[in-house]
């Protein structure tokens, strides 16, 4: 973990960038949605995802750290905007974070600068986004009472309403898997069938030479204490001669 990354607010809250948590992670089945672009309520593209803002004591994400697009920045260099996690969503089947402010308010943001995070900068922050009720109880103190966490006791806060459940598989995802499983499927049964022709086969040749050893043999019970004798034939007819003992020698 980047310790000098990581930032202590006001109140003692230490928040620290995603990229600068090495032992941190976007949860599995969750979007990592860094690089993912940002759109305003008119329908402008107003950046892309820089960056998450992590509260590393409640493991829960707080902002979304925004690059400006350059017309949007208006300025050199790269400008950074803080958005509370809350209020912003996720476009159904796209690689798009909407958020709920015009392109122009969106550029009316205070400018993140990477340093220290402020509650004066956060305030500022949520006026931008109407959480008014909250800014106005933080700054008037009254959240000296409660506990210093309640400044994130807001919904524009809950990166639950963000993320939400797990990612969903896209349709052409989903079709893909359910191809493979088919084709999978299908190998085995071909598989299947071809095993169990050969075992048929095999049967089938089994029993055919045990049928020509039966037509073509005699079978003759010979007892442990007979003799049996291959006689050869002058005329080229054998003849196997079985001799018995007597029944005294047999007694």
């Amino acid at each position: 973990m980047a310790k000098d990354r990581i930032y202590e607010t006001d109140d003692g809250i230490r928040i620290a960038p995603l990229s600068a948590l090495n032992d941190f992670e976007v949860a599995e089945g969750y979007p990592d949605i860094r690089g993912w672009r940002v759109a305003s309520t008119d329908g402008q593209e107003v950046g892309k995802v820089h960056d998450l803002l992590i509260d590393v004591d409640q493991m829960r994400t707080r902002y979304l750290d925004v690059r400006l697009t350059k017309e949007l920045a208006a300025s050199p260099g790269d400008r950074d905007v803080l958005v509370p996690i809350g209020t912003a969503q996720v476009v159904e089947g796209k690689d798009v974070v909407r958020v709920p402010l015009t392109a122009e308010r969106f550029g009316l943001l205070p400018l993140y600068d990477h340093g220290r995070l402020t509650r004066t900068h956060e305030l500022e922050v949520r006026r931008h986004f109407s959480l008014g009720e909250a800014a106005a109880a933080a700054a008037a103190g009254t959240a000296a009472t409660t506990a210093a966490r309640d400044f994130y006791d807001d919904e524009g806060y809950d990166d639950r309403r963000f993320f939400g459940k797990r990612r969903p598989v896209r349709e052409d995802e989903a079709i893909a898997a359910r191809r493979i499983e088919a084709e999978r499927a299908e190998a085995a049964r071909v598989d299947a069938e071809r095993e169990a022709e050969v075992r048929r086969d095999a049967e089938v040749r089994r029993d055919a030479t045990k049928r020509v050893a039966s037509e073509n043999e005699i079978r003759v019970p010979v007892q442990p204490d007979d003799a049996v004798v291959l006689k050869r034939g002058d005329d080229g007819r054998d003849e196997i001669i079985i001799r018995r003992p007597t029944g005294e020698r047999r007694a």
